[in-house]
């Protein structure tokens, strides 16, 4: 454990010599920003509620590309650096460096999403509008992070799997991004029930399945669309425990193939 404990403090101590880590977190800022210019003029109809459901679809645009790319530098920096045969001589079980790894990217998730929350709330509250429900959101947005590092992991694995350039796990984040995006806007895939399905397969639609049950139900169209929703929400329970599953094979598949790539 002390071994486990220590590699996580040099992988936070690395974020002294790359930049790209602070400017991750800090583009948590961004999206409540742009979603406040964006109401600046045109509140009616909008609530703090609203502003959430804008923060929350910026991490399913943002925090998954940030956490591929963070974790391709955090793979691929002893590679990189010719250091790897230096921690095999200590020796260092590479299973407890990847643990690390992992572990640094769940809490840069969490940061990032609790940041986005905190963001949106300064953003509500410069714009007058009414704070509800704020302790909820916090929980919400804290365990969204989670599942959102959750969702990322299959990606991470295929990164780390093709051990290809930064260009080459870009595009695959991209690509996995916007599959995971557009399928949590179909119906057809939004509404079905926990089974094998896209909707449940794919982890942004099963998560949103989850976090929707903490919006308004609004009013009008709004309205109507969250009752037709109601019947396809998903329990906190099971969403942990399918992403738990998810993410404990992705970490399995992850060790093994680092165990298993030459030094």
């Amino acid at each position: 454990m002390k071994v486990l404990v220590n590699l996580i403090k040099c992988e936070f101590l690395k974020f002294k010599r790359r930049p790209l880590f602070l400017l991750a977190t800090l583009s948590a800022f961004i999206f409540p920003v742009m979603i406040t210019l964006l109401y600046w003029n045109t509140l009616d109809g909008y609530d703090y509620d609203n502003l959430f459901a804008g923060i929350v679809e910026g991490n399913y645009l943002f925090l998954l590309p940030v956490l591929v790319v963070l974790s391709t530098s955090l793979f691929f920096t002893e590679q990189d650096n010719n250091t790897l045969k230096n921690l095999m001589a200590v020796p260092v079980s590479k299973t407890k460096l990847v643990l690390a790894k992992i572990t640094v990217m769940a809490v840069i998730s969490a940061v990032y999403s609790s940041a986005g929350f905190l963001a949106g709330t300064v953003c509500a509250g410069i714009l007058g509008i009414t704070l509800v429900n704020v302790g909820q959101k916090a929980f919400v947005s804290l365990l969204l992070g989670l599942m959102m590092l959750a969702a990322a992991m299959p990606c991470v694995v295929l990164v780390v799997w093709l051990n290809k350039s930064n260009l080459i796990s870009l595009v695959i984040t991209l690509f996995y991004t916007i599959v995971n995006y557009v399928f949590h806007l179909t119906e057809a895939e939004m509404k079905v029930h926990v089974g094998f399905n896209m909707g449940t397969i794919l982890p942004v639609p099963l998560i949103h399945k989850w976090v929707f049950r903490f919006f308004s139900p609004g009013a009008g169209e709004t309205a109507a669309f969250y009752d037709s929703m109601r019947h396809y929400f998903v329990s906190t329970p099971v969403c942990l425990g399918i992403l738990a599953l998810l993410s404990v094979i992705s970490a399995a598949l992850m060790i093994y193939i680092f165990n298993h790539r030459e030094v």
